[in-house]
């Protein structure tokens, strides 16, 4: 069985092994340890550039080699040591870990699934076996070359999404390093976005429209199948309040269409149950944490969701873990239960995010000017909201007119 991956400064088991030279001068392991002539230490160290090396020592006793090989340890290049700063020599993953733990700090005002989602690229497309950067300096990756190949291999194996997501590593990296006066420009600008040569999809991907909005018929089949699951008098208490919390979820994104990663962070605090304002702290940017107010009918929902579960905590917290109301819902489960509405109310085109682009298309049938739709959206640039969610490009109030609306 493999053993456990090293991570970044690790090393594995020390080993030593007894040897003495054979007839013809050269070196081998001995028979027996008693008639060892020296012994030979060693050990695997991932350096901070992300390779594995043997570190090797010899002593004239077992005890000896392996002080050796723990003195070699010692001398390695440690992060504490790297933390003073980047310079042009800096490993690209070296690099990397400083920027994972500038980013986690309260001033980046990134969201923990924001950086949960930088940490995973970074992981498998920057230092990962595969990467043409994990060798490299800085100096060596910050070109415009260098960077274009890298993405362009990234979006050929992993897709386009993963090639976009490992940019804005990159970018990320190097903004980092421009910031500490390393470098005076950033390459990742001098390089177009990259496209897979094949697009990859699975089965369903390709079955998910994303332009698509629900009609209202379409908005209220998802959500009467998502009630019909959550009062089934056959399942048992543990999935009832799965499927319970799975239908208001939906219910809190189609009355303010708010991301799903959003609405999972959603604590009885961010709620005002008299007025029904509802603080959305956003996922992506400052820019997207914004108030808005609840539809009276949602309103009254997140209500009984308080009466019956309690108001501490997570709004929508782990529906497995009744004794810990601050427990997050997995994303994973959380995005499986909604794919299971979603098919079972016959929707497969459908994805969590039809409801935002739903509550766009109603805001704008309404009358609302493109900049108040990208208020009530959390989008701090309008020119996203009507590219990517109106399919147009004029540029036009977010309050309480949409729990009129919605």
């Amino acid at each position: 069985m493999a053993g456990k991956a090293l991570g970044l400064g690790e090393h594995g088991e020390i080993e030593a092994i007894p040897q003495k030279r054979d007839g013809a001068g050269k070196w081998k392991r001995a028979v027996h340890h008693r008639s060892a002539e020296r012994w030979r230490a060693r050990v695997y160290f991932r350096g901070f550039d992300g390779i594995t090396r043997e570190i090797s020592r010899f002593g004239k006793t077992r005890r000896a080699a392996i002080e050796n090989v723990e003195d070699a340890l010692k001398e390695q290049p440690s992060l504490g040591a790297a933390l003073e700063g980047m310079t042009p020599s800096t490993p690209v993953p070296l690099a990397g870990e400083l920027w994972l733990e500038q980013i986690k700090r309260p001033e980046s005002k990134l969201s923990a699934e924001t950086i949960d989602d930088y940490e995973r690229a970074f992981k498998n497309h920057v230092k990962g076996k595969s990467s043409t950067l994990r060798g490299l300096t800085l100096k060596q990756a910050n070109d415009p070359q260098r960077l274009r190949l890298f993405l362009q291999e990234v979006a050929d194996r992993r897709g386009t999404g993963a090639a976009k997501m490992a940019r804005q590593v990159m970018s990320g990296i190097l903004w980092m390093a421009v910031d500490d006066g390393v470098f005076t420009v950033n390459a990742t600008r001098m390089v177009r976005p990259v496209k897979a040569k094949v697009k990859k999809q699975t089965v369903r991907q390709a079955q998910h429209d994303h332009q698509r909005a629900y009609t209202a018929e379409e908005a209220d089949a998802v959500m009467a199948y998502a009630d019909k699951l959550a009062i089934d008098e056959a399942a048992n208490p543990r999935t009832l309040r799965k499927w319970a919390t799975t239908a208001d979820l939906n219910a809190f994104m189609k009355g303010t269409g708010a991301r799903i990663g959003e609405a999972r962070g959603m604590s009885w605090e961010d709620v005002d149950l008299l007025t029904g304002w509802a603080l959305i702290l956003g996922t992506k940017t400052e820019g997207s944490r914004r108030a808005v107010r609840m539809p009276s009918w949602l309103l009254e929902r997140i209500r009984e969701r308080g009466a019956r579960y309690g108001v501490e905590g997570l709004i929508f917290p782990s529906p497995h873990q009744t004794d810990d109301p601050w427990k997050p819902w997995d994303q994973s489960n959380c995005n499986k239960a909604v794919r299971h509405i979603l098919d079972g109310a016959e929707m497969p085109w459908a994805i969590p995010h039809t409801w935002r682009r739903t509550v766009a298309k109603r805001l704008e049938e309404a009358g609302w000017d493109l900049s108040d739709i990208a208020d009530q959206l959390g989008h701090g640039d309008p020119s996203m909201t009507a590219d990517h969610y109106l399919e147009r490009d004029l540029m036009g109030r977010g309050d309480s007119r949409a729990a009129d609306i919605l």
